[in-house]
């Protein structure tokens, strides 16, 4: 992890009745279905014959098949306009990691486990009553792997992009806000406590010193925003321009991102 951002998805969803949105939607959604099908794999694979959490397996197999670039946090409300971002950085060459990939299974690995181990009576029309202390065991155990698969991924790429909309975030200023995401409070937590790595592409740089049903539970967290930085659809194009006349193409188009929003200190 090396620069963290912060972008609204308001240009995105400007051009919703543009060729190119339906375009980036479908480019973005093949690379959604295939890091979908990377950790649905991955997640049944960590379960056992008799159902039990290989515990081992999970602490040295994160998701191996998916390599991504950029790792975007978002609210599931927000997901069609998070893929057809993604199909735009993938035009550009760079591969984002779609977050919901993760937590969008967090449900169905939860219902195998409690079939398995939580039943505490079946009804005649074959719906399951779970027992509740075995349910809270349960729960903390999945949402845990799924954190920590989360931090993994997160550490692994090379720059988070946070989407801020209204439904990622209820309150919203430049420093700080407020989610009801578990899962946006973690990722943004991680984005500010996880090691910082500069990238090495030495050419690069140095090209660029010449020249981003009932009432619910609702719980509230409170999310530092100050760590990052604001960013435009427009400030990603300008970058891929820049590098492409460079001559340089894929993700070497973070590097002048980068050095557009001086995150490169002068060697």
């Amino acid at each position: 992890m090396f620069a963290k951002f912060r972008m609204s998805l308001d240009e995105i969803t400007a051009i919703q009745s543009e060729k190119e949105y339906k375009e980036y939607y479908n480019l973005g959604s093949e690379l959604y279905n295939e890091q979908k099908k990377s950790v649905y794999s991955s997640l049944n694979k960590y379960l056992s014959t008799n159902g039990a959490l290989k515990a081992a397996e999970i602490e040295t197999d994160w998701f191996p098949n998916i390599k991504a670039d950029v790792f975007l946090s978002h609210s599931h409300k927000d997901e069609k306009d998070v893929i057809t971002l993604a199909g735009l950085l993938k035009e550009m060459g760079v591969t984002a990691f779609i977050d919901s990939c993760v937590w969008g299974y967090a449900n169905d690995l939860l219902k195998q486990i409690d079939n398995t181990y939580c039943v505490q009576t079946i009804k005649s029309n074959g719906q399951c009553i779970y027992d509740y202390d075995l349910r809270n065991y349960s729960t903390a155990h999945v949402h845990m792997i799924l954190n920590s698969a989360l931090a993994k991924m997160i550490d692994a790429t090379e720059c988070l992009i946070f989407l801020d909309t209204p439904n990622s975030l209820e309150i919203s200023s430049l420093s700080n806000g407020v989610t009801n995401s578990c899962w946006i409070y973690s990722e943004l937590l991680y984005s500010k406590l996880l090691r910082e790595r500069q990238p090495i592409r030495k050419s690069m740089t140095q090209r660029f010193d010449e020249s981003v049903e009932h009432n619910a539970l609702n719980v509230e967290y409170d999310v530092d925003l100050s760590h990052l930085i604001i960013l435009k659809l427009a400030d990603i194009i300008s970058a891929y321009l820049k590098a492409h006349e460079l001559g340089y193409e894929g993700k070497y188009m973070l590097d002048q991102l980068y050095y557009d929003k001086k995150l490169y200190k002068r060697r």
